[in-house]
């Protein structure tokens, strides 16, 4: 019995590497091993996926569904998942590599027909980026900075009346600066599946919090923007922290500290480097700037993570991390302070390893962030 990898998906990251498609629906992608993949699609889409396929040229060939849906049995719940069984019997497999996302439901319906599993990573596959999708990269991060621009923009325009940050006769809120820079990066091509924050004063204390409400003056205000390419499917990263107003001496000290900080690691970050490495670096740098890292305060993450068709992908460059810094990698560089009662400051640039080695920081938005 043959074995072979298997993806059912619509829209992941692992099925779009492997064969450059989506669907409105999960869809079968099957490569026995030294044989071609080969997409299954019923009616609705065979003759359009067919036809990107003719244009992708990545020697990945089509099926029609139908043949094997007529001889599949009644009895198993997902009409695909019976399919499915059918294809696989007529193939002579008899172990698929599936990742370790497959759900439960489905790994159950193919061990009940006599499937082995062995579970495969696909994300590793992903690590290493050609030139290609490189550029894409750099596409998504230049309308990713034309957002911040637009950000920048309202912030610039707008005024400050009885602590409240006025725009356009209205009180500025997150939910308006996301629904903007939504709407514009939507008509670039972009949306924002895993959404984006827009958080200000106690807010930016939490890296994650999403940010809602009025936002505030004279208190940090971080955006963070993590758009996904329509067309290619990459993601972008960038965060950069801004103060409407008038900043603080505990503010303007955290924006000093961090931005040196970042710098330091940007300039010595490398190809070979052990990604914890780079993080103790980073921990060290704060250490001896008199900032704790801990859970409650300080420094409370990850140096940074690979990005690419997911916006968190391996490797992360934190204390965990046994892996090294390879050519192709494209990596964050967020380093970030955390104090609640003052606020939070995070500064997030990607930086690319070219597959010969070569580093190239792909973020090039440096505007003032502090907004009179």
């Amino acid at each position: 019995m043959k074995t072979a990898y298997l993806i059912i998906d619509a829209k992941g990251p692992e099925i779009r590497h492997r064969c450059g498609l989506t669907a409105p629906d999960s869809f079968i992608y099957l490569a026995p091993d030294n044989e071609q993949p080969t997409v299954y699609f019923d009616a609705r889409e065979y003759d359009i996926q067919k036809q990107k396929l003719v244009a992708l040229r990545n020697n990945v060939r089509i099926e029609r569904l139908e043949p094997y849906t007529k001889k599949a049995k009644k009895d198993m719940e997902s009409p695909l998942l019976a399919s499915l069984s059918v294809i696989l019997k007529k193939r002579g497999i008899g172990t698929v590599r599936v990742s370790p996302s497959m759900s439960y439901a489905t790994v159950l319906a193919l061990q009940q027909v006599g499937i082995n599993i062995a579970v495969y990573s696909y994300e590793e596959e992903r690590e290493r980026k050609n030139e290609v999708e490189i550029e894409w990269m750099i596409d998504a991060q230049r309308s990713t900075e034309a957002a911040f621009q637009l950000a920048r923009k309202i912030l610039t325009a707008s005024t400050i009346k009885r602590n409240k940050i006025i725009y356009k006769k209205e009180v500025l809120t997150s939910e308006y600066v996301k629904a903007r820079l939504q709407s514009f990066l939507f008509e670039k091509g972009y949306n924002c599946p895993e959404g984006m924050i827009v958080a200000s004063g106690e807010q930016t204390s939490r890296p994650h919090d999403d940010g809602e409400g009025p936002l505030l003056p004279n208190q940090c205000l971080i955006i963070d923007i993590f758009p996904q390419s329509i067309k290619t499917g990459v993601f972008a990263d960038m965060t950069r922290t801004f103060v409407k107003g008038k900043a603080s001496k505990d503010i303007k000290g955290l924006f000093r500290d961090v931005m040196s900080v970042q710098q330091q690691v940007l300039e010595s970050i490398a190809v070979g480097q052990r990604c914890a490495d780079v993080h103790k670096k980073t921990v060290k740098a704060f250490k001896q700037l008199g900032h704790p890292t801990s859970a409650k305060k300080g420094f409370m993450h990850g140096t940074g993570h690979a990005v690419g068709l997911s916006v968190h992908e391996g490797p992360s460059l934190n204390a965990y991390s046994k892996r090294k810094i390879e050519p192709g990698m494209a990596l964050t560089v967020e380093p970030g302070l955390y104090y609640p009662g003052i606020g939070g400051v995070r500064f997030e640039d990607v930086v690319i390893f070219h597959p010969d080695g070569s580093k190239q920081n792909i973020t090039q938005f440096n505007e003032p962030y502090f907004i009179p």
